[in-house]
């Protein structure tokens, strides 16, 4: 597990990793983990954010927003976000919360594409206010 230095990129193939991330948030703190991905290199492919309201949200680029349910009451929790070409999931404590489908490269908004599984993520400098900690399963460098 590495410390999260915002607004800094890593490396992160989604066809073989997924993203965890700690946080000791909790429901109605009104923090947000937010994570960009861009295509190696600089283009922007989108984002993934989770609201720590009162009612739980989540946000990625290609379906907007949408409620979470059964989100685990412990307050440490691990999120884990994973994608594929047809689907992105989010799980928290091992129950997953969020699971939709986006066809790489098919979103049609300014948010993003999701069209590359080989990106750099980034974690917000000031909207990020709840990741404490990641790891992808593997060793973890900075570009």
């Amino acid at each position: 597990w590495e410390s999260v230095i915002r607004d800094t990129k890593y490396p992160l193939n989604f066809s073989i990793q997924s993203l965890y991330i700690s946080t000791d948030s909790e429901s109605g703190s009104e923090d947000t983990i937010r994570v960009a991905m861009f295509k190696r290199g600089r283009d922007w492919d989108g984002k993934v954010l989770i609201h720590f309201y009162s009612e739980w949200r989540a946000f990625d680029s290609c379906n907007g927003n949408s409620y979470l349910n059964n989100i685990p009451t412990q307050r440490n929790k691990i999120w884990k976000i994973s994608r594929t070409a047809t689907h992105i999931s989010i799980s928290c404590n091992g129950v997953e919360v969020y699971k939709k489908r986006v066809v790489a490269g098919s979103c049609s908004n300014n948010e993003g594409s999701f069209k590359h599984l080989d990106v750099d993520i980034k974690f917000h400098p000031s909207i990020d206010t709840a990741s404490d900690r990641f790891t992808t399963g593997m060793s973890v460098s900075r570009v």
